[in-house]
């Protein structure tokens, strides 16, 4: 296998950006990761200032450190979300869109940042999950990732953490070819990927790990799940780089 490791899901978090970036690098260092893929996480709700706040961390961080690439974290439902997305990208260099828990993917308030996403080619980011208890107000689902996709077969969107629950998550968007699905977090299980493969094929699977969670969880779901070389390469690195065209990762291909 060659190349290097592109990790599309990892995290900043307010309060703590030197200590998780450290983090970061490091990880990097010892398990041959090429290029990190990172958003900047604080309230679940957080207001127009903190979300300011959270992508200068971030613009900050890519300026610092090559090995990063940056999502802008938005906020659907504040008035000035568009031109905060508008920001990240054409300002700061950022190459995706991330959406975490503040409001629902299919959600009308979305509609304007995903005609943004459609016409300059940038990838949406999306915390998905499923729960029997506990779902946060503001908490996508796949069903409404898959809702949002129909929609907008235009954008290209990631299901993070495999839906929260594959078996629930990956056939719901098995026939929407513009979603892809990472397996980033500690829910994953070691039947899981195999599972997502069969279903999707290697082509549309990322890797991430959620950092400054657990690195080596992810990389040995990766590793220890029968998968060919062949699947491994599209799954560490090439579905990324096919992706994000404009990320410059022929460097880790």
């Amino acid at each position: 296998m060659r190349g290097k490791i592109i990790d599309i899901h990892a995290h900043i978090w307010r309060g703590r950006v030197r200590e998780d970036s450290a983090l970061l690098l490091r990880a990097a260092e010892r398990f041959g990761i090429g290029a990190i893929f990172v958003s900047a996480l604080g309230s679940h709700v957080p207001d127009e200032e903190e979300v300011r706040e959270l992508n200068d961390m971030t613009g900050a961080l890519l300026r610092e450190e090559s090995i990063f690439r940056g999502y802008v974290t938005v906020s659907p439902e504040h008035g000035n979300a568009l031109d905060v997305l508008k920001r990240g990208v054409e300002e700061q260099g950022m190459l995706g869109m991330k959406l975490w828990v503040s409001r629902r993917c299919d959600d009308a308030c979305c509609d304007r940042l995903y005609r943004y996403c459609a016409d300059e080619g940038v990838p949406v980011l999306v915390h998905t999950y499923a729960k029997t208890a506990g779902m946060l107000p503001g908490e996508s689902t796949a069903a409404e990732l898959r809702r949002a996709a129909l929609r907008f077969p235009e954008v290209r969107f990631i299901m993070a953490h495999l839906g929260g629950n594959c078996y629930h998550g990956v056939p719901l968007i098995r026939d929407v070819p513009n979603v892809w699905a990472d397996f980033s977090g500690s829910n994953c299980r070691e039947d899981d990927l195999p599972y997502a493969v069969s279903m999707l094929g290697a082509g549309r699977i990322l890797f991430g790990t959620d950092m400054p969670g657990a690195c080596a969880m992810s990389l040995g779901q990766a590793l220890g799940a029968g998968l060919s070389e062949g699947e491994l390469e599209l799954i560490l690195r090439r579905n990324a780089a096919e992706l994000f065209p404009k990320g410059g990762l022929s460097d880790v291909l």
